[in-house]
């Protein structure tokens, strides 16, 4: 038989149940700071839209425009726009994505077409009306196709096309002209000023291709700065200079998921020591009343 100082020591001595308490209340801390440092880098992460409403088409150019210049940019449908698509960057690359869309013109202006310039007319359209949308159609088609050339990052087309007057005659009909300024990246043109005039040409009736001028204007390409090259941690791509902390923030999760971990391995051992004192306890019982 136990003496009673031992039993009261053993039932009565509380140090386990300080010490489980102790342990969750660590545990409680870790969770808490674990959480926490999600929770920052969720924040960090965060990303904000710097394009919308857009065709998918132009969603995609300022995706390889942005990603050229070193910034990382998603893209994902509208929600507030059916059938359209926006791009989105991290908040601390906001500034740089709005710089990078301003020097590339981007997202293109949305031109009218023929069919959209001729559907917005009245009841009862005039004549000149009519010809007048037919020319900013033809003229917005004209911009669509040029813009479409490799290295082009803006076009307009400009076209000075008299209606016939029926009082007037042929020696008086003045001739239609054209003018077109195109902007573009590099050192050489996309596309030659001859090919330019063919295409306008060709797009407006008794248009000839002496009557087309042509302004290109060059746009140096910018050298990606080095902390803005995009380099890749495993399945995650990022700016070079967003690697030093982004390492250093998967290690702290590592070492904090550990250290999560290691409490768990203590809670679950102190809770088997809780146990087995129990059953000594119960084991000691039984035999001092069958004493």
């Amino acid at each position: 038989m136990l003496p009673p100082e031992t039993l009261t020591s053993t039932a009565g001595n509380p140090a386990p149940r300080l010490d489980a308490k102790a342990a969750l209340a660590r545990l409680s801390s870790g969770v808490r700071g674990v959480a926490l440092f999600v929770t920052l880098l969720v924040a960090c992460a965060c990303s904000v839209p710097v394009a919308g409403g857009l065709e998918e088409t132009n969603a995609n150019r300022i995706v390889v425009a942005l990603e050229e210049q070193g910034v990382v940019a998603d893209k994902e449908r509208d929600p507030e726009s059916e059938g359209r698509y926006r791009v989105l960057v991290a908040r601390d690359d906001a500034s740089t994505a709005i710089s990078v869309l301003t020097r590339e013109n981007l997202p293109a202006p949305d031109t009218p077409s023929v069919l959209d310039s001729l559907g917005q007319g009245g009841l009862v359209p005039s004549r000149s009306s009519e010809q007048a949308r037919l020319i900013a159609g033809t003229a917005g088609e004209l911009e669509r196709s040029l813009r479409e050339v490799d290295g082009v990052l803006s076009a307009r087309v400009h076209l000075a096309v008299m209606g016939r007057d029926p009082l007037q005659t042929d020696d008086q009909t003045h001739k239609p002209t054209a003018s077109v300024l195109i902007r573009y990246r590099g050192a050489t043109p996309p596309i030659a000023s001859d090919e330019v005039k063919r295409l306008v040409a060709g797009a407006v009736p008794e248009l000839e291709p002496d009557q087309v001028a042509v302004v290109s204007s060059s746009v140096p390409e910018p050298a990606p700065a080095a902390e803005r090259e995009l380099a890749r941690f495993g399945p995650v791509t990022a700016t070079r200079s967003s690697m030093l902390p982004l390492r250093l923030g998967v290690g702290i999760a590592v070492v904090a998921n550990l250290l999560l971990l290691g409490l768990l391995l203590f809670l679950t051992s102190r809770l088997r020591q809780l146990r087995a004192d129990l059953e000594s306890i119960r084991h000691a019982d039984g035999r001092q009343s069958a004493e």
